[in-house]
């Protein structure tokens, strides 16, 4: 799995917003170290997005097996 540069920089973030999350939840309270929390959701669900969209992308461009297979069927009969 080859992930382009925008999905790692938002895995990346979303790790380093719950690392952060974390070590701020452990110093005050759930509602003041709430944001960050939110920030990592926020970048893993950005992440997931992001990815989907690639691979549909990709999907669509690249022809099935059974596709090509009858494509090279037709050209034979021409």
């Amino acid at each position: 799995m080859k992930l382009k540069l925008g999905e790692v920089l938002l895995l990346a973030g979303g790790a380093g917003f719950l690392i952060l999350w974390i070590a701020e939840y452990q110093r005050t309270s759930f509602a003041e170290s709430y944001w960050l929390l939110m920030l990592c959701l926020g970048c893993l669900l950005g992440f997931q997005f992001v990815k989907n969209k690639r691979l549909e992308r990709e999907k669509a461009v690249s022809p099935t097996i059974k596709q090509m297979v009858d494509d090279r069927k037709k050209k034979k009969k021409s």
